[in-house]
Formats: C-alpha cells, structure tokens, sequence
C-alpha cells in the first residue's frame, strides 16, 4: 500500500512546484502585477464596438479645360471658363501652357495704353488639314471682345508657328500687329505662309505676303520691327513625283503698306533642268554674257542629275544640251557678235535635232535680215510647224515637261524670246 501512496505524492508536488513557477514568470513578464482574467462571454451574447463613421471625400474641383480642344468653338469655352466671370483677369494663365499647351503673347494692338492678349491653341482634330493645327484668339482689353483667327485649324503650333507668333510693331504705325504662321495643304505637300494682321481702328487689314507660301519650310523668320522687319523663309525641297525640285530662301520686306517678296536665292542646282532654268533667269535679265558662261555650263555636267532619267522617262540631257547650244548661239548675236561659230556648234554637236534645226533656220533670219529679231521669228516659224504628221510644238512641250512642280513649262515661242 505505501509503495503505492508514494509516487501519487510526488505528482502532487512536482505541480505544486510547476504551477508556482509559471506564477513568478507571469509575474515577471507582466511587469510584475498578474492579470485579472479575462471573463469567458456569456453564451448568446454579442460583442459589440463603437466605430467612428468615416468623413466623405472631398468632391474634386473639375477642370474648366478638360480634355484638349478639337475645334475653335471647345477652345473658347475652354479659355472663357478657365478665365471665369471675371473675364480675363489672368490672361496667360499657367495652366492654359500646362494642360492644352497654349501660347499667350500681349501687346498694345489698339493703342489705348492697356495691354492685348493673343492666344495660339492647338487643336486635336480627327482629320487635321495641317500637321499642327491650331487656332488663334485675340482679345481686347478695353471692348473685353474675343475675336478668331484661322478658325478652321490652318494656324501652325509647330516650333515654326510658335516662333512667329507675336504681337510687336511690324509696320510703323502706332499700334502692335499679330502674326501667326498658317499652312495649306495638298496630298503632297504643306504650304507655309505668315499673317500679319494690322488694326486699322475699325477693321483688321492682313499686311503679310499675298502669295501661296513656301512648300516644305525648314526655317522661317520674322526678323526686326517696325517698317524695316522682314520675313525670311527657307524650303521647297519636295521628294514627291512632282519634278525636280530645290530649295530656296525668300525674303519679304514691307513695300507700299505690305509685306512683298523682294528677294529669292535658290540653292545651287542638283538637277541638269535647275541648271537651264538659272541661265534662263540670267538670259531673260538681258545679262548674255553671263547666260553664256551658265549654259556652257550645263554642257557636259555630268555631275548634275537628269531627272527624266532616274524617274524612267527617257534622257533628258539631250535636249537640255541642246537646248543650251541654241541659246548660246541667239545671245551671242544679241551681244552685237558674230554668231557663225555658236551657230555652227548647235548644228554640229547638239543631239536633239529640233534645236538644231532651229538653229538653221535662225541663221537663215538673221543672214537675209541682219538682225536677232529676224533671226528668232524664222526659228520661232518652224518650232510652231503642225502638220504632216508632225506637232512640234508639242514635242517642244514634252522636252520641257518636267511636272507640275515646274509650272509653267516652256512653250515654243519661249525658246527665243528675247527680253
């Protein structure tokens, strides 16, 4: 019995021993006080807590622009809205530049002594007419009315449009004027031109140039201010089927209360054809000698391109060397010298018989007359010939048919026409 007794004994003992332990380490842990228990839930009863609701979200501020404009009637919403009752208080504000990218330029257009307000803002049409399409807004500070320019989207925001785009004094008389870059497109190319519009105290008046434009710009400037400024422009390389063409640099200068084209300098030719048409300037200037030297020129240069060459349309070197031969053989005699040796060389070495035929009968004229005039209306005689089956002058019109980038085509009364 008392060996069995014992061992019960020591149980009760060692968890005598084990439940004071965890006492003292409780005690410990807990920073020396022990804790209350925590009373077990009475059963089917629920917990409950209180939870603060949480505060509504701020209802965000719309953007008076929006998404950017596609027409001019989205971009004066756009800009009266963002510009609110106050109507312009703020007329170049930096979240026109930052949301739609719009240019802001002021000036005193109208005189009045307070400051004007252009804007350039680019539009995102679905079928835009140029590569940048924008339209230009201009408001007065004192009438606070808006007036619009080139509603349709031809204004240019391009870096060329935005470097023109000013209001300054281009013309002298009191009062800014605003310019603005605008393009014209085609299938195959985008002419630039620039609009200057001047106030006149009752209605605008556009003093900038009055022809189509420069085709493909690669630079365009409006230099200087007041009546002296000028804009100079600089492309018409096209890489189309068009013909050969080339670029050149325009310049305009104020004349007579407009900007008028004053000066043009190709670059030098890359075609055999630009070359002619270089001597041709210089031979309808009256300046012979120099057309000489330039057609001598285009003989032989086989440096420069032929364009009816590479595009499959047969040589065209041919008859532009001949054509040159001709020339040299007319400006010599119209220099007072004698031709018989000029003559003989468009005979002789010219490869396209029609020009040397017009030589003979140029020599025929000039022989029995004594003059240059008779001697071109023999020559002109017969390269107007229709009939027998021939039609010279349309055979004159497709040696000279280089595409409608080279309009108007020489004729056959062109061929000695003297100035």
């Amino acid at each position: 019995m008392g060996g069995r007794r014992l061992p019960r004994e020591k149980t009760l003992a060692g968890l005598v021993l084990a439940n004071f332990v965890v006492v003292v380490l409780a005690g410990c842990w807990g920073g020396g006080d022990a804790a209350e228990p925590t009373p077990a839930p009475t059963p089917g009863s629920t917990a409950t807590a209180s939870v603060a609701a949480p505060a509504p979200s701020p209802t965000p501020t719309p953007d008076p622009l929006g998404t950017p404009p596609a027409s001019a009637l989205e971009a004066r919403e756009g800009l009266e809205s963002l510009l609110g009752p106050s109507r312009f208080a703020e007329p170049c504000h930096d979240h026109l530049a930052s949301t739609w990218s719009v240019h802001c330029r002021t000036g005193d257009v109208d005189g009045d002594g307070l400051p004007d307000t252009a804007w350039l803002i680019p539009l995102r049409q679905a079928a835009p007419q140029g590569p940048y399409p924008a339209v230009v807004f201009f408001r007065s500070t004192g009438s606070g009315k808006i007036e619009e320019f080139a509603t349709e989207g031809s204004a240019d925001a391009s870096i060329f449009g935005t470097a023109i785009f000013s209001l300054a004094d281009r013309d002298g008389e009191p009062g800014a004027e605003l310019a603005y870059l605008v393009n014209s497109c085609s299938a195959t190319a985008c002419n630039s031109m620039v609009r200057i519009q001047a106030w006149d105290g009752t209605a605008w008046r556009d003093i900038g140039p009055g022809d189509h434009g420069v085709p493909a710009i690669t630079r365009v400037t409006l230099e200087g201010e007041g009546p002296l400024s000028r804009i100079v422009m600089y492309g018409g390389k096209l890489v189309t089927a068009a013909g050969p063409t080339r670029a050149s640099t325009r310049t305009y200068e104020l004349l007579g209360g407009r900007y008028r084209l004053t000066q043009t300098v190709n670059d030098p030719p890359e075609f055999l054809f630009h070359a002619v048409l270089d001597a041709d300037a210089l031979f309808a200037a009256g300046k012979f000698e120099e057309a000489m030297v330039a057609y001598r020129e285009v003989i032989g240069a086989e440096g420069l391109r032929d364009w009816k060459q590479e595009t499959g349309r047969g040589e065209g070197r041919p008859a532009l060397e001949g054509y040159a031969l001709f020339r040299i053989a007319v400006a010599t005699a119209a220099l007072g010298h004698d031709p018989t040796e000029a003559i003989d060389a468009a005979i002789r070495e010219g490869k396209e018989v029609v020009f040397s035929i017009a030589a003979q009968e140029f020599r025929k004229g000039f022989q029995e007359h004594g003059s240059v005039i008779a001697g071109c209306a023999e020559a002109t005689k017969y390269l107007g010939t229709v009939g027998n089956g021939a039609d010279t002058p349309a055979y004159i019109a497709r040696l000279f048919d280089y595409g409608y980038a080279n309009q108007p085509a020489r004729t056959y009364q062109d061929i000695c026409r003297l100035p």
